[in-house]
Parts: structure tokens; C-alpha cells; sequence
């Protein structure tokens, strides 16, 4: 269901896996040129260390459903990944885009929403 990428402080950063074993997110990171994978992780690295606390400019809630937009740019790409902080000190990656609009697509919130809904029925 979970497999850690980056443990330290009190929270943990893992992937939400689906019942199949696949891990969307860790397979979109890993599809990304190693440019992009570095900045990736530093700023999953600035979630594991500053929590609940981060904010603007790389954390964006997105409504009252829970869900968290990850904010990275590199170069002139720029990616999200949805997450939620869940109990145990855990913040489950959801979803992974390279953003191509402004507007945020409701395929992409509905999605993160069932993943979160399996994530917590599954653990």
C-alpha cells in the first residue's frame, strides 16, 4: 500500500499505491528527465521537513477535500502532485501532471479524491 521515499523528521513521504502494486506517481517522477527528477525531490525533501508548515510558493490546498498541490518548476516545466496528509505523519502522493494549463483540471482533483478514498480504505 505504502512505500516510503523520504523518511526523516516526524513525517514521511510515501506513494500511494494501488491495489495492482503500481505507484503512478513514482512512475511519472521516474519518467521525467534527471533535471526535473532532482527538483522533484528537493522539494518533496522541503514537504518531509517542513511539514503541515510549507506553503506558498510550493504548497497550494486545493478545496475542502483534503488535497495539497505540490508546486515545482524546472526550467520551463511545470509539475504537480497532489497529495494529503494522513495520520501517522504521512503525506501520500496521489497524482503526478506536467501541467500544461492554468486551470486545474476535475479529472485530475477526481482522481486524487478516489486515490484517497482507496488509500485510506486500504490501509
Amino acid at each position: 500500500m505504502k512505500r516510503s521515499i523520504i523518511t526523516g523528521m516526524d513525517w514521511h513521504v510515501v506513494f500511494y499505491m494501488d491495489a495492482k502494486g503500481n505507484e503512478p506517481v513514482k512512475d511519472f517522477i521516474l519518467g521525467q528527465s534527471d533535471g526535473a527528477i532532482a527538483e522533484i525531490l528537493h522539494v518533496l525533501k522541503l514537504l518531509r521537513e517542513f511539514n503541515t508548515t510549507l506553503a506558498m510558493p510550493y504548497v497550494e490546498k486545493i478545496g475542502p477535500s483534503g488535497i495539497r498541490e505540490l508546486r515545482i518548476k524546472h526550467s520551463s516545466d511545470i509539475y504537480r502532485i497532489y497529495f494529503f496528509a494522513h495520520t501517522g505523519r504521512k503525506f501520500a502522493l496521489l497524482h503526478a501532471i506536467k501541467k500544461k494549463r492554468t486551470k486545474i483540471s476535475q479529472n485530475d482533483i477526481r482522481l486524487a479524491i478516489d486515490r484517497i478514498n482507496d488509500y485510506k480504505a486500504r490501509c
